[in-house]
């Protein structure tokens, strides 16, 4: 946190009569709030698709990418190495296979077992 932000937040509870022992506490938590905060960039779903080498974004949603995203306002957001992380997971291995099986057998000619 900035020095002059700390001094305005200083001096502003203190004129509205806070104590200094609280004011002190609560700077204390905001730091520490801010340290772990995360500096990693949030991308949206078609921004990360070609970080990762994919070429259309509905690759990640048929992967169901939106379990490691981060809403915000009701948008998702996604930070890289979330992502990166799903994608190795056992869970995103399974959803692959699947997608896979529905595959193989959509070419073999039996399209309607997938639709049922």
């Amino acid at each position: 946190m900035k020095p002059e932000i700390e001094t305005t937040i200083r001096t502003l509870a203190l004129a509205d009569g806070i104590p200094a022992e609280h004011v002190e506490a609560g700077i204390a938590v905001m730091k520490k709030g801010a340290e772990q905060e995360t500096q990693e960039r949030l991308y949206t779903l078609k921004e990360v698709t070609p970080l990762i080498g994919l070429h259309h974004y509905g690759s990640l949603s048929r992967l169901k990418i939106q379990r490691v995203g981060i809403s915000f306002g009701g948008r998702l957001s996604y930070q890289l190495s979330d992502v990166r992380r799903y994608l190795l997971s056992p869970e995103c291995a399974a959803i692959r296979e699947e997608l896979r099986r529905k595959r193989r057998m959509w070419k073999g000619g039996k399209q309607t077992a997938v639709n049922g």
